[in-house]
């Protein structure tokens, strides 16, 4: 059986465009590259990719698929998800006043030792299994390229490629971001970033509480 056909082209175009899409995410890799550096980002690259793994097993085992039909465990979910953006954005507002309110400019590595790997690690991680919508992607988004008949090697490319695609985009756009805002202009407006991402991260907090099913 051919596995790298048009319609296995089609599904990497299709996981390309959801990955690369703003969200809850790509913003917490752009709190902890501001506020860390690029190795506290790539930490947490890994948690998002851990979690998206994890997802995926849900889904085969049909967990996701639950989640995605009942209405009172997604909202529950969504409304958990919700809070904890809401507590990251939160907490990078605090970090940028108070560091602009100080107007102390801090080295990379003294910042690192605020963020260390597994913290990095668990709140991506926490980021991606709190948002049913990353769920989602799996049970119905996914699974559109499948059909019946189809070998498990398959899936198992397909979910690596996913993983490829993602452990990729997300490394490389932390360490843009990391090397911008650790640059001598970065430095002056860092705080400025790290308080407009503090908003976003707010702002995906609030969207996903009122977003309807």
């Amino acid at each position: 059986m051919e596995f790298f056909d048009a319609r296995f082209g089609a599904y990497l175009a299709v996981a390309t465009l959801l990955i690369v899409t703003p969200g809850p995410e790509t913003a917490l890799v752009t709190r902890h590259a501001l506020l860390a550096g690029r190795h506290a980002a790539s930490f947490t690259v890994l948690g998002i990719g851990t979690g998206c793994i994890i997802w995926a097993l849900a889904s085969v085992l049909g967990i996701a698929v639950l989640l995605e039909e009942s209405v009172v465990a997604f909202t529950v979910w969504k409304f958990v998800g919700a809070a904890y953006l809401g507590y990251l954005g939160l907490r990078s507002l605090i970090a940028s006043f108070r560091t602009s309110k100080q107007g102390v400019v801090t080295t990379p590595a003294l910042q690192a030792t605020r963020l260390g790997e597994g913290v990095a690690f668990r709140q991506g991680l926490l980021n991606n299994l709190l948002n049913p919508k990353a769920g989602a992607i799996f049970a119905t988004a996914l699974p559109q390229f499948l059909r019946p008949g189809d070998l498990l090697l398959r899936l198992v490319l397909m979910m690596l490629a996913y993983e490829a695609i993602l452990l990729s985009w997300l490394n490389l756009y932390g360490y843009l971001v990391s090397r911008a805002g650790h640059s001598r202009f970065g430095l002056r407006v860092r705080d400025i970033l790290q308080g407009i991402t503090g908003v976003a991260l707010i702002a995906l907090g609030v969207r996903l509480a009122f977003e309807q099913k």
